[in-house]
């Protein structure tokens, strides 16, 4: 089969599980599933820098957890944003003394402590961030919003493919990601805004047409930035994918890497009061 085939296959696998989870599923279920992906794809981060480490691969995992059980738990204002900060600042002290422990790790010292600290920042706290979205709104439009978010991420992922596939021309950033091109951030964007509307008129009409459009907008172009951004954490490794977890797509964080981006811009969307209609409503 070709690599877009089983793409399209593994898709038609997840695609179902994400929507019984996101609607069928309780709340909860929600929150777990991006708990898990974001474990997965900190394992599959830490392996880049922690490959003969798992002690290390294991203690970064448990503060990326940390962090995002934190944040979650703020969000729901179960504790006070004082422990998120604390939990925060507690992070390099952690990371230290875990290199600290192991001598035998001290050539390879500084980036693995950058790695472990960054995990958390670059992976916990987007993925939180995701998993408050289904808190906004009704059960039906948080569900949807989640929806949307990932709508924004893969269908510009989706639109960018053939865009750039399809047309190609110049290429948009080839000392970072060579097989990129301006048509095909073009036609991510239009991937994005073709989501918007798609929501719009379906399962989200509770959002409106012109600010569903401006979102996608800046969702799908701050998601490009994130696939940029694991681009060259990949390249620096020099590692084609972050992982095989999933046929035909790599690793997870493969997968998330544009929608860590986006679940920030439309968390921002939400909790700034921007998407007029939206309250936040704690829910588990």
């Amino acid at each position: 089969m070709s690599n877009f085939a089983v793409r399209l296959l593994t898709a038609l696998v997840g695609i179902p599980i994400i929507l019984g989870i996101l609607y069928v599923a309780p709340p909860i279920g929600w929150f777990a599933l991006c708990a898990a992906a974001m474990l997965i794809a900190t394992w599959e981060f830490l392996s880049m820098t922690h490959h003969d480490d798992p002690m290390g691969r294991w203690l970064g995992m448990v503060l990326s957890l940390g962090v995002f059980s934190l944040f979650v738990a703020t969000g729901f204002g179960a504790v006070h944003g004082t422990w998120l900060a604390s939990g925060l600042a507690a992070l390099a002290p952690i990371a230290l003394l875990g290199s600290l422990a192991r001598p035998a790790t001290i050539p390879t010292a500084l980036p693995r402590i950058s790695a472990m600290l960054m995990a958390p920042l670059y992976l916990s706290l987007p993925m939180a961030a995701l998993a408050l979205v289904r808190t906004y709104g009704t059960s039906i439009q948080g569900g949807g919003l989640c929806l949307l978010t990932m709508m924004f991420a893969w269908m510009g992922d989706t639109g960018g493919y053939f865009a750039g596939k399809g047309i190609g021309g110049p290429k948009l950033y080839p000392a970072v990601s060579p097989n990129k091109t301006w048509s095909g951030a073009v036609g991510g964007l239009l991937g994005s805004v073709l989501g918007s509307v798609i929501a719009h008129f379906t399962f989200l009409p509770a959002l409106s047409l012109g600010q569903g459009i401006l979102l996608a907008l800046a969702a799908g172009a701050f998601g490009q930035v994130g696939d940029l951004c694991e681009s060259i954490l990949k390249r620096s490794a020099g590692v084609k994918d972050s992982g095989a977890i999933l046929p035909g797509h790599g690793g997870i964080l493969d997968r998330i890497d544009a929608l860590l981006f986006c679940g920030l811009a439309m968390f921002a969307a939400l909790q700034s009061g921007w998407l007029e209609g939206f309250v936040q409503r704690a829910r588990l």
